[in-house]
């Protein structure tokens, strides 16, 4: 279940994490991942879909347990297929998943990309918690500088200020060892007041499977079929079980068992428990004795 590291992905980004700890008694982490999504980061991306959940249990170890939300920027260049993509902080962790699955290495090529608007929509298209006891963390990624030449876009420092005024830390992660990104990814995280590091475009990942992931995946899975879904949203919790279903068949044997060890540390209020029955009667947010047998799952 666990993969072997060499100074790779979770190292340096939970590993960021932990050394910039939040003060004591901040329950609550957002973590924004702001990633280039261009061909030459085919290994990268793959990386961080084997161990985005890694991330998260890192990050978990936190005591008081914190809740935490994620949320994602695909970005690219103008010319592209899109210059960015935007998944806003959830903790239904399980969403934001489906959308780092989804997400293939294209264009790119010709250089810097549009790291500018991407740290923007960091700071305009993200919830970002405003209570201050709220750990709020970016995480950008990727191999080639930022376009300063474009007219129609802020300046770089300035975005990086935006998101720092609203109490987010900034981190730096080179892949590569470009001279022109680390000294952009340097200066990044300085502004930021966060940390710069690189890597190799990899993630600097040597995967090593446990004969426990199929277990721990089927396990889950059948875990994950014990929803009962009520109320008004029954029929569209029983349609995402069936895209989650789908969404885990797609997921590496690692990232399936590294999701199920989360959910057990963060429990069902990271995987849309609002859409479950057993969660809403143990969290006091519904009264069984006054639900109506319509809005009752079947099986009840």
């Amino acid at each position: 279940m666990r993969t072997i590291l060499a100074a790779g992905l979770t190292a340096i980004l939970a590993g960021t994490a932990g050394a910039q700890e939040a003060p004591k008694g901040k329950a609550a982490v957002d973590v924004v991942f702001i990633i280039d999504t261009t061909s030459s980061m085919g290994g990268l991306l793959e990386a961080a879909k084997t161990k985005v959940w890694a991330i998260a249990n890192e990050i978990a170890k936190g005591k008081p347990t914190p809740e935490i939300r994620m949320g994602l920027v695909a970005f690219r260049d103008k010319g592209d297929s899109y210059v960015t993509q935007v998944t806003d902080l959830t903790k239904d962790l399980d969403k934001m998943y489906a959308q780092l699955l989804a997400l293939r290495p294209e264009g790119g090529g010709d250089g810097p990309e549009h790291v500018i608007q991407a740290l923007a929509d960091a700071s305009s298209k993200m919830s970002w918690s405003k209570d201050p006891k709220t750990f709020k963390v970016a995480y950008l990624v990727g191999d080639a500088p930022a376009h300063e030449d474009y007219a129609d876009a802020p300046k770089l420092d300035a975005v990086v200020q935006d998101l720092v005024g609203k109490g987010v830390v900034v981190n730096a992660v080179q892949c590569g060892s470009g001279g022109q990104t680390q000294e952009q990814w340097t200066r990044v995280a300085r502004l930021g007041e966060g940390r710069y590091a690189a890597l190799a475009h990899d993630g600097g990942v040597a995967a090593a499977d446990t004969p426990f992931d199929d277990r721990l995946s089927a396990l889950s899975a059948k875990l994950d079929g014990t929803t009962l879904a009520f109320g008004a949203r029954r029929e569209a919790t029983a349609a995402s079980l069936v895209s989650l279903r789908g969404m885990l068949a797609m997921a590496p044997a690692a990232a399936v068992a590294e999701r199920a060890s989360y959910k057990a540390v963060a429990g069902g209020s990271a995987f849309a428990a609002e859409s479950d029955l057993l969660a809403a009667v143990e969290e006091k947010r519904v009264d069984l004795g006054k639900l109506a047998d319509e809005d009752l799952p079947a099986d009840l």
